[in-house]
C-alpha cells in the first residue's frame, strides 16, 4: 500500500518541501556541485484502536466534576465525585466578640436583637462555572468527611477508592436537593452583577462551633494558624458525591467551607450591635483535590473495530501504532509527515457530548511524564491540533520530529543492547504507539500556550480508523 512519485534535481525538491508550513525534521539543503537529491512524495498507513484511558493520566487541574449522566441509546454512564482539602490562611483572625462563644455570652436583650437568626452556622458552597445536561434535574449532593488526609507526595489518579478516606457506607454528614438552576438563590441574587452560581449545603452547627471554640482556646488556636494545622486537628478534607439523579454534571471551579457568625459591635453613636461575617476556608490549587471518575458501559466502543473513540472525562482514548520502519529508514531523510483525522457523524440527542476543542498526540511512553510536568506541546514528542468545524478534522501537519525521535531512540537502544529488535520491542512495547488526548490550554497575556491540562468537561469525538488504516502522507529525501 505504498505510492511513490519520485522527482530528480534540488529544485523540484526544495520546491515540495517549501510545500509544507511546517519543516520541522528537514534535512540538509547545502550540498556539493553535481549532487543530485532525489525527493519523494510517499503514503503510508498507521492503526488505530480504542482504549481504557490510562493511569497515567494524572489530573493537574482545580476543577472537580460532580453528577451522573447515562447517555441514550448507548447506555454509556458516567460517575462523577471528588474529595478536596479545603485551606486555612496563615494566622486566621476573628473578631474578639463572637457570639454565643465561651466567654463571649451578652446580656439577654441581644438575643432579642437576632430573633431567630443563628449566632453561627456552617456550609459547604460548590461554585460551578458551567455544567453539562438538564439544568431541571433534581440532584441529591451527599457530604462525607475525610478520616484520612490526602497525602501531598502521592499522585492519585482519577480511579482513586474514596473509600480509602473515608466510610461512604456510613451517614452522610450533610446532604441537599439541588439543580442546575439553583432555585436555592433568589431571583434578584442570581440577576447581580458578580453573582457566581453555586450549590449550597448546610452543614451541622457543631463544625462551626468547633472552629470557633478553638479560635478562642489557648491550647487550642493554634489549629487555625495554617492549612497543615487545619486540616491534621479541625477538617481533613470532604468527599463529595451525587447519590440520586441522573442527567447532569457540575464542572466545579471552587468548594469553599462557609463559618458565617455573629459578632458584637459598635454603631456610630458607640451602641452595641450585632454584625455578620464569614470565614471561608478554601479548595484551591494550594490544597489537594481529586476526581473520582467512574465509567459504564463503553464496552461496545471499546471493541468497535469500525472506528475509533476518545471519551472524556477520563473515559475512552484512541492510540495510534506508527509503521516507522516504512516512515524512515537509514537510507532517507524525512522531512514532513501529515497526519489528518477525520470525525465520523455520531446520533443525535437532546444533551450530547460536544467534540473535543484540543487534542493532544504524544507518544504513549510519555504521557505520565507530560502531565506530571504540566509541560506545553513540544513539537517533537507532543503536538496539538484543534478540531476544524469546516472539515471535522484534527490536522498534525507535520510529525516529522516525532517519527525521527522514535527511530533514534530505538537506535540508541540496540547500540546500547545487541542490536536485537525483538529484545527492543519486548522492553519497550509501545515504542512506536501514540495516543490522543483531549486537553484543556492556558495561555499567558499574549494568549501563547503555557501549560496543558487533561480536559475534564464531557466530550464525545468519533475517529475513522480501525479497521481502516489512517493515511500519513510523508516527504523524504535521498541524497
Amino acid at each position: 500500500m505504498k505510492f511513490k512519485t519520485t522527482v530528480c534535481g534540488l529544485l523540484a525538491g526544495l520546491f515540495l518541501i517549501s510545500c509544507d508550513a511546517d519543516t520541522s525534521g528537514l534535512g540538509g539543503t547545502l550540498t556539493p556541485e553535481g549532487d543530485v537529491i532525489t525527493v519523494s512524495n510517499d503514503s503510508c498507513f498507521a492503526t488505530s484502536r480504542t482504549i481504557k484511558a490510562a493511569d497515567s493520566l494524572i489530573i493537574m487541574t482545580s476543577q472537580c466534576n460532580l453528577g451522573r449522566f447515562t447517555e441514550e441509546g448507548s447506555g454509556a454512564r458516567l460517575d462523577a465525585s471528588y474529595m478536596t482539602q479545603v485551606n486555612c490562611m496563615e494566622n486566621l483572625t476573628f473578631a474578639d466578640s463572637v457570639y454565643g462563644i465561651g466567654d463571649h455570652v451578652f446580656p439577654q436583650w441581644f438575643i432579642d436583637k437576632v430573633g431567630d437568626q443563628k449566632p453561627y452556622y456552617a456550609e459547604l458552597r460548590l461554585y460551578y462555572s458551567s455544567y453539562f445536561g438538564d439544568p431541571a434535574n433534581p440532584v441529591k449532593i451527599e457530604v462525607f468527611p475525610l478520616d484520612s488526609m490526602l497525602d501531598p507526595e502521592t499522585r492519585y489518579y482519577p480511579d482513586t477508592d474514596p473509600s480509602l478516606f473515608c466510610n461512604t457506607q456510613a451517614q452522610p454528614l450533610a446532604s441537599v436537593t439541588v439543580s442546575a438552576r439553583n432555585m436555592q438563590d433568589s431571583d434578584s441574587l442570581r440577576s447581580l452583577d458578580g453573582y457566581a452560581p453555586n450549590l449550597t449545603v448546610p452543614l451541622p452547627d457543631s463544625i462551626a462551633k468547633f472552629i470557633l471554640e478553638s479560635y478562642f482556646d489557648p491550647d487550642r488556636k493554634h489549629y487555625l494558624s495554617d492549612a497543615k494545622s487545619f486540616m491534621d486537628n479541625v477538617c481533613k478534607g470532604f468527599y463529595i458525591r451525587c447519590s440520586q439523579g441522573d442527567g447532569t454534571l457540575f464542572y466545579i471551579d471552587r468548594t469553599i467551607l462557609c463559618v458565617n457568625f455573629k459578632y458584637i459591635g459598635f454603631d456610630d453613636d458607640n451602641e452595641p450591635k450585632f454584625e455578620s461575617r464569614v470565614a471561608e476556608f478554601q479548595g484551591n490549587s494550594e490544597v489537594l483535590q481529586l476526581n473520582c471518575i467512574k465509567w459504564t458501559g463503553l464496552d461496545n466502543q471499546l471493541e468497535d473495530n469500525s472506528c475509533t473513540w476518545i471519551r472524556s472525562p477520563f473515559g475512552i482514548l484512541t492510540e495510534i501504532t506508527l509503521p516507522i520502519d516504512e516512515m524512515r529508514d537509514d537510507k532517507y531523510v524525512l522531512n514532513a509527515a501529515q497526519l489528518h483525522l477525520s470525525t465520523a457523524v455520531t446520533p443525535s440527542s437532546k444533551y450530547k457530548p460536544s467534540v473535543p476543542t484540543t487534542l493532544l498526540l504524544i507518544r504513549k511512553d510519555k504521557m505520565q511524564e507530560f502531565f506530571a510536568k504540566n509541560n506545553t506541546a513540544d513539537k517533537t514528542e507532543s503536538f496539538v491540533a484543534s478540531y476544524s468545524t469546516k472539515f471535522g478534522t484534527y490536522s498534525f501537519e507535520n510529525i516529522a520530529a516525532m517519527v525521527e525521535k522514535i527511530y533514534s531512540d530505538r537506535a540508541d537502544w540496540l547500540n546500547e543492547n545487541g542490536g536485537d529488535i525483538a529484545a527492543y520491542q519486548q522492553a519497550r512495547p509501545d515504542w512506536n504507539k501514540l495516543v490522543l488526548i483531549p486537553v484543556s490550554v492556558s495561555t499567558d497575556s499574549r494568549n501563547s500556550a503555557i501549560s496543558y491540562s487533561v480536559d475534564i468537561k464531557m466530550h464525545q469525538v468519533k475517529l475513522l480508523g480501525g479497521d481502516t488504516p489512517i493515511k500519513i502522507k510523508t516527504i523524504r529525501t535521498r541524497f
